[in-house]
């Protein structure tokens, strides 16, 4: 039986502790474990802690509702449009967010791992395939318009309410000239890069074409075999470059932020997604004047970011969580409930 690259992280930091991490059933399956120390006992889905519930999972994966709710509590939130199944791409709403703002991110309002996601859509014709993809991934065929926020992204890991690291998520982006598919393959001899299929602790995953990028392509009116043209660049969203750690220079108030908002969320083991320049999170919110916002709090967070970053240190975010989930000594209390 080989464990996933996560659930290796869980069973080393379990090990660490005096604890043990083992299958829940006979048969394996990757999204469950047992946590056990002495009398206590956890059953965790990946990064999933057992007092994380349903409708604080519904909640966070809603981009759009999760937004709109700690924007009302006063924290530093993306603005958005919604197109539901039978909204119109082209209407007033999302005109007036382009023209405002020139450069548009089309994401499905329910998904993860940055799939169906296009970053920098300046036309209507792009802006219609992106809205044709991530309507088709979405859960209820809803779709998520915001302005693009120019700068790097930054994720936070909050355990137990409490944050834990940050890093920097720098995103692989194809420029003019060879081939994406040419592009790729060179990205994919990265020796930092492992695959699903032989699980590793490698601190990034191969580049799987196969899986979502020519239809990412597709969106920008781009083919895999082709070369990009001149003046052309098209970033690979959920897919990452570099991961630097970030937790020693970003100011504290914007750790508070990310604590804030998955505490309102109820979600107790989070991943906080902010953008903006990387200097406007060494300075409060209140000095960034905006150009720098929260854009959506992840239930499963990729831990693995802080643990093996390709840059900078490495932080026991693992370590923390087991002690969260197995509740002890020294770890934050239950903090799972919807407080918006």
């Amino acid at each position: 039986m080989v464990w996933s690259r996560t659930n290796q992280l869980i069973a080393a930091a379990a090990a660490s502790l005096g604890a043990r991490a083992e299958p829940l059933g006979r048969e394996h399956t990757d999204y469950f474990m047992r946590l056990s120390l002495g009398e206590r006992r956890a059953i965790v889905s990946k990064t999933r802690s057992p007092f994380l519930t349903q409708v604080a999972q519904g909640l966070a994966n809603n981009k759009h509702l999760s937004r709109e709710l700690l924007r009302a509590r006063g924290l530093p939130c993306a603005e958005g449009v919604l197109v539901d199944e039978a909204g119109d791409i082209h209407g007033p709403a999302v005109q007036e967010l382009l023209a405002r703002h020139g450069r548009l991110v089309v994401k499905p309002n329910w998904g993860n791992r940055g799939v169906g996601v296009a970053t920098d859509v300046r036309d209507l014709a792009t802006l219609t395939r992106a809205r044709d993809r991530a309507r088709a991934i979405d859960l209820d065929e809803e779709v998520l318009v915001e302005p693009f926020i120019p700068g790097t992204n930054l994720r936070v890991a909050v355990i137990g309410g409490q944050p834990i690291a940050a890093v920097e998520v720098v995103r692989p982006k194809l420029a003019a000239g060879s081939s994406a598919e040419a592009q790729v393959a060179t990205l994919n001899r990265d020796l930092r890069r492992g695959t699903w299929t032989a699980p590793s602790l490698c601190p990034m995953d191969q580049i799987e074409i196969e899986e979502d990028l020519e239809g990412h392509l597709e969106v920008y009116g781009l083919e895999l075999d082709a070369p990009i043209p001149a003046g052309r660049e098209v970033e690979i969203t959920g897919e990452e470059l570099a991961v630097i750690d970030r937790t020693d220079e970003v100011d504290p108030q914007w750790l508070a932020v990310a604590a804030s908002a998955c505490d309102l969320l109820g979600v107790n083991v989070g991943g906080v997604d902010l953008r903006g320049p990387l200097a406007a999170f060494t300075r409060p919110p209140a000095e960034a004047a905006g150009a720098a916002l929260l854009l959506e709090v992840n239930v499963v967070p990729a831990l693995h970011l802080h643990a093996l970053p390709t840059e900078g240190r490495a932080r026991p975010v693992f370590a923390a969580f087991v002690a969260y989930c197995l509740q002890l000594p020294g770890a934050p209390p239950p903090c799972a409930v919807v407080r918006v």
